[in-house]
């Protein structure tokens, strides 16, 4: 049976403390909230389509210890078919510290060394990467080449998280339909750029449509009709973790139901801004209703803000 979305790339569990500064060395503080969840870009956007009603399936990799039977069931929960998922004995899976700035929900993260290798291209097949419409991948990394090279030839459509900068990118962008990059990468890779030169760059690759995601400023985007900005939705945000992942979610369902990419646009920059008002990468992850109501009661000012590059 043919899914609607598979994704491959890291997975982790997520410590979130909830803290009113930075702490410093040799002093005691205390977190106002605190939360354990599974994370990971890819995951965290595929249980954002499984809650918006999408099938979706998760090609990743785990030690066996508790920690990965955490990410599985976290998962399992939310309806993400984890029968391709890589186990291996003995290794410690990956395991994220997330400080959250309680005044603006600005987090950094810091993570304990893993002994899980990085997945293979020969711990799944083709046949998996195939049986999807729609392909979500984090890096350019042997694995994904090869999970994109297999979607394309299907004549499925590769969606990129760009979010790490990898020394393959030239070859593996030419494989990806919509890439979506963010800052931090682009600091990276294009570090002088301005957000048109980064969508130009990333169009002349191939792709269909290049998106930008510049956190509270909105995103830029350019198609076949031309270049867009459009804006961020207004939230008080509690904590900005996963914003990013609920974009690529949304946007992904977008694609599935056949929508304009303006109106696909709407509805990710919806669901990131909604998961900004809870703790955790997934606590506020929508379902459709809570989406759709939000846009109805937000559209009209969204909309008088896109403008035309």
């Amino acid at each position: 049976m043919t899914i609607d979305a598979i994704g491959l790339g890291l997975c982790t569990v997520d410590m979130l403390f909830v803290v009113d500064r930075q702490p410093t060395f040799d002093t005691t503080m205390r977190a106002s909230q605190y939360l354990r969840q599974g994370g990971g870009p890819v995951p965290t956007s595929l249980v954002a389509l499984a809650r918006l009603g999408a099938s979706t399936s998760y090609v990743g990799k785990v030690g066996d210890d508790a920690d990965g039977d955490f990410i599985r069931a976290e998962l399992e929960k939310e309806g993400v078919d984890t029968s391709s998922f890589v186990v291996v004995p003995g290794a410690l899976t990956r395991v994220a510290l997330v400080l959250v700035e309680e005044a603006t929900g600005e987090r950094g993260f810091t993570t304990r060394p893993e002994t899980c290798a990085d997945l293979d291209p020969a711990e799944f097949d083709r046949e998996t990467i195939a049986n999807a419409r729609i392909l979500h991948l984090d890096d350019a990394d042997p694995a994904c080449m090869q999970a994109a090279r297999w979607a394309r030839e299907a004549g499925n459509t590769v969606v990129y998280d760009g979010t790490w900068l990898h020394e393959d990118l030239d070859e593996f962008l030419p494989l990806v339909d919509m890439p979506i990059v963010s800052e931090p990468m682009v600091r990276r890779w294009m570090p002088d750029a301005t957000p048109q030169q980064v969508v130009d760059r990333l169009h002349g690759y191939g792709a269909k449509v290049a998106v930008y995601t510049l956190g509270e400023r909105g995103t830029i985007v350019r198609w076949r009709e031309g270049t867009f900005t459009y804006p961020a939705f207004p939230v008080e945000a509690v904590d900005t973790t996963g914003a990013g992942d609920a974009f690529h979610g949304a946007f992904i369902y977008g694609l599935l139901q056949h929508w304009p990419v303006s109106d696909i646009i709407r509805y990710a920059s919806a669901v990131a801004a909604l998961n900004c008002r809870q703790l955790g990468g997934r606590s506020g992850l929508p379902n459709l209703s809570t989406t759709e109501n939000f846009i109805a009661a937000h559209r009209g000012i969204w909309d008088a803000q896109i403008t035309k590059v």
